[in-house]
This record gives structure tokens, C-alpha cells and sequence, in this order.
């Protein structure tokens, strides 16, 4: 997927920092995302990663800094652990976001839900709960839940693994281009990933969230393999 050149910016951060005890673990970190991007958060583990997107998902503050949505667009986040409702079918938690009245009168994937169904492999598995599912299935229903209303922009945190390459390739390739202005920012340690999803890497070699360098996806694996 090509970046148009004079695409919006969608999210932009400004010298975000925060400490835990004191310890520093996100310091002056800065980037901007433009509209229909997918940009990899690829840092080494315990960097601060999921410190920064609970920060922009508004779930933790900043000890300062600042970041901004483009008009209009509001983040939807998928965690690590799916995080799925066990009293819920599988349908009950994908639909759930539509009962808020915020997302009631928005457009949404109700009518093409079917066809996602049958392209994840979870045709048949409607009205299971999530107990009977296993890791990747109830992955795949947190991120149809996440995509139900149509969202401009996701974060997601480590939102492929237990997902095999056709799984990821099915969401990228077939998934995702019925939100044809759908932004990602995500992170992983995965190089699947780099090659099936990312379009651009923001890549920190720090052991904390400092100093990021953009570079596209191709270039990353490049160097990634050599």
C-alpha cells in the first residue's frame, strides 16, 4: 500500500515523556502518522511500548507532552490478551460496540460481517463462547470487534500473534481494504508482520522509548535479513 504523499496526519505526538519510579522509560518521543498508514512501533521489549499506546489510547497519562487526533477520528485500541466478554457469544462481543449510542447511528461492517466470518474461519462459531475458542480465534474476534464500527485509526498491541500468515495476509489483504481509510499503528516483534502489514517502521535501538528513526518497510527487512 502506497502513502499518498499530501495524505492527512492522523495522530501526531509531541515530546511525550513518563517515569515509573522515577526510571524513565519514555522520554521526548515525537512522531506523526499519516492517513492509511500501518506503522510499526519496533522496539526491544520493555521499552516502553505499551506504556506509549495506553498513553494515546487515553487509558494513562503522560508526565508531559502532548498528542493529537486528526477532527473527527477516535482511536480503537486491541490489547495483547483479546480480552473478550466469557458471557458473551462470539457475535454478542463483536457486535457489542454497536450498542453504545455513540457508534448506533454510524456506518459499520454489519452487512459485509458474514463475509468476514467466512474469511477469518470463524463461519459456525457465531454463537460460541469464548472458552471454546482457542488463542487465535478469540484474537480474531477482538480484532472484528475492533473493526465493527469502521474506526479511521487502530492501535494494536501485539495484535497478530497466535495468527498464522494466511490469517495475517487474510486481514490485510481482504479485511482491511473495506476501511479504505484505515490507519494502524501497532507493535511487534515479529518480522511476519514487517512483511505482510507494516507500510513504515518507527524503530527505537534504545532500551526506552527515545530518539525514533522512521524508515519504510522494505528497507527494514532489507537490513533485518542481511
Amino acid at each position: 500500500m502506497e502513502i499518498k504523499p499530501n495524505a492527512k496526519i492522523v495522530l501526531e505526538v509531541n515530546a511525550i515523556n513518563k517515569k515509573f519510579n522515577h526510571e524513565a522509560v519514555i522520554t521526548d518521543f515525537s512522531f506523526s502518522m499519516s492517513q492509511g498508514e500501518r506503522l510499526l512501533l519496533f522496539a526491544p521489549s520493555g521499552a516502553g511500548k505499551t506504556t506509549l499506546l495506553r498513553i494515546l489510547s487515553g487509558l494513562l497519562l503522560a508526565d508531559s507532552g502532548t498528542y493529537s487526533y486528526s477532527s473527527g477520528i477516535e482511536p480503537h485500541i486491541v490489547f495483547q490478551e483479546p480480552r473478550l466478554f466469557p458471557y458473551l457469544t462470539v457475535d454478542e462481543n463483536i457486535r457489542l460496540p454497536l450498542k453504545s449510542p455513540h457508534f448506533a447511528s454510524k456506518p459499520n461492517a454489519l452487512d459485509i460481517l458474514p463475509d468476514w466470518y467466512k474469511l477469518v474461519g470463524l463461519d459456525g462459531y457465531q454463537r460460541e463462547f469464548p472458552h471454546t475458542l482457542s488463542g487465535g480465534m478469540k484474537r480474531k474476534v477482538s480484532l472484528l470487534r475492533a473493526l465493527i464500527t469502521l474506526p479511521e485509526l487502530l492501535i494494536l498491541d501485539e495484535p497478530f500473534q497466535s495468527l498464522d500468515k494466511k490469517s495475517r495476509e487474510i486481514f490485510v489483504q481482504s479485511i482491511f481494504p473495506n476501511i479504505p481509510n484505515l490507519s494502524v499503528l501497532f507493535t511487534s516483534h515479529d518480522i511476519l508482520d514487517v512483511e505482510i502489514i507494516a507500510t513504515s517502521i518507527l524503530l527505537i535501538k534504545s532500551p526506552k522509548l527515545q530518539n525514533p528513526i522512521i524508515i519504510g518497510a522494505a528497507e527494514f527487512v532489507s537490513s533485518f535479513t542481511n
